[in-house]
């Protein structure tokens, strides 16, 4: 037996929608994070895209409101940020959401790898980073002479990066010292 979609009865679903409105200054679900989307926008795609019991994964989870969508409509689900703001969020709204129940099993420290073995100096990678880079500081974006750049961690080792070469870039001396210890996102983010 073939159906087709226009022998459905009701309205057909549209790719706009405008029956969602914006978060309203004094709303109780306003957190004021800069990202924050509305609930029933969460709710919306979620229940369109998953079933009760499945798993809602957002890797960028911010104040958490994809998270408080899935569990409130019976998904299992998992979020991932960099910020460590988000995870105040997360702890914050899940608890209130939920009341004391244990809160969030948040790990503030990134992974660290231990499959890498024994990794060269950092530093010898320098050649290889100016020629792809093209001479390029990738924090000014500046093209700069060898003898300028240094090479950087983007996730510094303090914040639990390695000196595997994926995890290496060059900046100019002046960005290198601006960044300090903060990660390559927080850098930007600030800047």
């Amino acid at each position: 037996m073939k159906q087709f979609l226009d022998e459905y009865k009701g309205a057909k679903a549209q790719n706009i929608w405008t029956d969602i409105k914006r978060i309203a200054t004094s709303a109780s679900e306003r957190t004021d994070y800069p990202t924050q989307k509305p609930q029933a926008l969460l709710d919306r795609i979620i229940r369109a895209s998953s079933n009760e019991g499945e798993l809602v994964f957002d890797p960028f989870c911010g104040c958490a409101t994809s998270l408080v969508a899935a569990d409130r409509l019976n998904r299992k689900w998992a979020g991932v940020d960099l910020s460590s703001l988000a995870v105040k969020f997360v702890n914050a709204r899940i608890e209130q959401e939920r009341g004391l129940w244990g809160g969030v099993n948040a790990l503030t420290d990134p992974p660290r790898r231990t499959d890498l073995g024994k990794l060269p100096n950092y530093r010898t990678h320098a050649h290889r980073l100016y020629g792809e880079q093209e001479g390029v500081c990738l924090g000014c974006d500046t093209h700069f002479p060898f003898r300028v750049m240094e090479v950087d961690h983007i996730l510094p080792k303090s914040k639990g990066g390695t000196d595997h070469p994926e995890n290496l870039q060059l900046l100019c001396s002046h960005c290198n010292q601006s960044k300090g210890g903060r990660t390559m996102a927080e850098w930007q983010a600030a800047g």
